[in-house]
């Protein structure tokens, strides 16, 4: 996706100064966002009970897609020629990257606890440096392998609750497995993201892609409309359907495209962790989850994990320019 590359020049202080304002701004609208869709986890959490989770799945990207759609009006030439050429990839796109990956995290939601549903999901962006890795060519440094080594380790840490024999003797909770499974499929959209050059502005193809994601979660929600017991139409699932599709569905994609488009893709990407962070205190005081040490040594390993993979670079003597 297209995306702005701040330059801080020295010589004019005045620009200089605008352009911190301008990334502060942006920084601000991401941690906006990343609190929003810690929300959402919140929200289909509480609602468990009561919403099933391809319900609110198809309406969150629903009326995502309805609330964007008219900010995008004036692409709509553009966005029809894009679907003309590539509609079986935008397609495919959002049934993966927005359906089932939160298909699987919602679900997961059920059977798991937010607080390990967030923790777990946060190395996607390591499955994605993996996967470039094997399918587009990218290098890995050792030290960056060993930071995917340490992340994939404070993974298990929290899947097995600190205790190795939790996984031999109890097997592995079905919501976690979930999660790794909503990881794979949320790494797999950023590689088809950047592999598939679509020309189209971020907005108007993310719009597109949350449509496509609305019709791919159809059926599921037509079949849970026939066979889960929970669907009915009360105050907790009008609550939970509101939230999850206006405030933690396109509001919070609005302003995450529009930090991202200000402050460059690459640096964004780091913002991310706010999400976990977010989820994790709201889960404890909203949900009254409890926190445990286990949790926290997973959160360092992850931590650590990531600055190594995302800090070191090969050493091919270029430095990316782009963010």
């Amino acid at each position: 996706m297209p995306h702005a590359i701040l330059h801080l020049n020295k010589d004019h202080p005045q620009q200089a100064a605008q352009t911190a304002g301008r990334r502060n701004t942006a920084l601000g609208l991401l941690a906006l966002a990343w609190l929003l869709a810690a929300g959402v986890f919140i929200a289909v959490k509480w609602s468990g009970h009561y919403t099933p989770p391809w319900t609110l799945v198809f309406f969150r990207t629903l009326f995502a897609t309805l609330f964007l759609l008219p900010l995008v009006a004036s692409h709509f030439r553009e966005m029809a020629t894009a679907l003309r050429d590539h509609y079986r990839i935008i397609l495919a796109i959002g049934a993966l990257g927005l359906a089932l990956t939160q298909g699987a995290l919602f679900t997961a939601l059920h059977n798991s606890s937010a607080i390990n549903v967030s923790i777990v999901f946060s190395v996607w962006p390591i499955t994605a440096v993996i996967l470039a890795a094997l399918f587009l060519g990218d290098r890995l440094t050792w030290l960056q392998i060993f930071g995917v080594i340490l992340c994939f380790g404070g993974v298990l840490v929290v899947v097995a609750q600190g205790h190795p024999d939790t996984i031999i003797n109890m097997g592995v909770n079905s919501g976690d497995l979930l999660v790794i499974v909503a990881v794979a499929c949320f790494s797999f959209y950023t590689i088809m993201i950047k592999k598939v050059a679509i020309d189209l502005a971020a907005l108007p193809l993310l719009v597109l892609i949350l449509g496509s994601a609305s019709l791919a979660s159809a059926p599921f929600f037509a079949w849970e409309i026939v066979h889960d017991e929970r669907i009915s139409v009360d105050w907790h699932d009008i609550a939970a359907i509101a939230y999850v599709a206006i405030p933690g569905g396109g509001l919070m994609y609005l302003l995450f495209n529009t930090g991202i488009g200000m402050l460059g893709a690459a640096k964004a990407s780091v913002t991310f962790y706010l999400q976990t962070l977010f989820t994790v205190v709201l889960a404890y005081f909203l949900l009254g989850e409890q926190l445990h040490l286990y949790h926290a040594a997973g959160i360092a390993l992850i931590a650590l994990g990531v600055i190594l993979v995302t800090l070191v670079k090969p050493g091919n003597g270029h430095e990316d320019s782009s963010g």
